[in-house]
């Protein structure tokens, strides 16, 4: 696996675990901003053909 690939993914599982942490703390402005982040990251992921479904559970269930 490329580094490129492990640190994309790394940055997912990471975005991914606040973005629930957030949800459970009702924090509405917070999961907004987590949430496009997390799907800026998913494009990039796509854009370069990487699977990131493992990544942090995948964010939506594991489901890119």
């Amino acid at each position: 696996m490329s580094e490129f690939a492990a640190e994309l993914r790394a940055r997912i599982a990471d975005v991914d675990g606040e973005l629930e942490l957030m949800r459970q703390a009702f924090d509405d402005h917070s999961i907004e901003v987590l949430s496009g982040r997390l799907e800026n990251l998913l494009r990039i992921a796509e854009r370069h053909g990487i699977d990131v479904r493992h990544a942090g559970g995948g964010p939506g269930g594991g489901a890119v």
